[in-house]
């Protein structure tokens, strides 16, 4: 993809899945937002600045000392030249490499078991957050998150014999859908729910306006990478973290 391409794409990522604390600083975007996410509690070049890259390191870490966290660098190909190696040199490992992949979108029919929602209500995120093991704090973030997306999405919801069985959303902006969040509960595996939850998804994005698709997901995630295969997305670029390597 070119830097143009993926800069959108980075974009759309930021929006779909927003922090609640953001800086922008010599370009580059922190964002801040509590659990144990990375893609909302990290630093993430987009554009080269005119600050020193030593000084821009040690400003960050400050920041995120000031916010109660340690500095977790996202690095895409957007990252400045030897930032990487840099950040090598100073104890950072790397931490879960992750494709972005893309696919077209074509119409289809939405499956009649699948609720989507226009907004996260207080069904979807009970749901969401029971499958997913979030209680307390860590759930009332999970919650802000979502009532924070501020673009056209869809919330999606199965359910199974009275039980919140599976959980999606999608993201429509600019043409594209971002499919982020599927989750199935353990009693619900092996059914393809996963996949009935993105076609249907994808689905309801064309109807929106959607022709285009995109995701990310860790390359370690075995189960997650043919099922995407097999609804046609490819791998367009890849990122990986740079976290200290005492918290590794």
């Amino acid at each position: 993809m070119t830097r143009d391409e993926i800069v959108r794409l980075e974009e759309m990522n930021f929006n779909a899945w927003p922090a609640l604390r953001t800086m922008h600083y010599d370009g580059w975007v922190l964002r801040s937002t509590g659990g144990d996410s990375r893609r909302v509690n990290s630093v993430n070049p987009m554009t080269p600045g005119g600050i020193a890259l030593t000084e821009k390191i040690a400003t960050a870490e400050a920041i995120y000392a000031r916010w109660g966290r340690d500095a977790v660098f996202r690095l895409t190909p957007l990252a400045d030249a030897g930032l990487d190696a840099m950040l090598s040199e100073r104890g950072y490992v790397i931490e879960a490499p992750t494709f972005v992949q893309v696919a077209d979108v074509a119409a289809g029919p939405v499956p009649s078991g699948l609720q989507i929602f226009p907004t996260p209500n207080d069904a979807w995120i009970g749901a969401a957050a029971g499958i997913r093991g979030l209680t307390g704090a860590a759930a009332e973030v999970f919650a802000a998150q979502h009532r924070a997306v501020g673009i056209e999405a869809g919330w999606a919801l199965v359910v199974d014999g009275g039980r919140p069985a599976a959980v999606g959303v999608v993201a429509v902006e600019r043409g594209w859908a971002g499919l982020l969040g599927i989750y199935v509960a353990k009693f619900a595996r092996r059914r393809g729910l996963a996949r009935q939850i993105s076609q249907g998804l994808l689905a309801y994005s064309h109807v929106k306006g959607a022709t285009r698709a995109w995701l990310q997901v860790e390359q370690s995630n075995a189960p997650a990478l043919p099922l995407y295969a097999a609804l046609g997305f490819r791998t367009a670029y890849a990122y990986h973290h740079r976290v200290r390597g005492d918290r590794a």
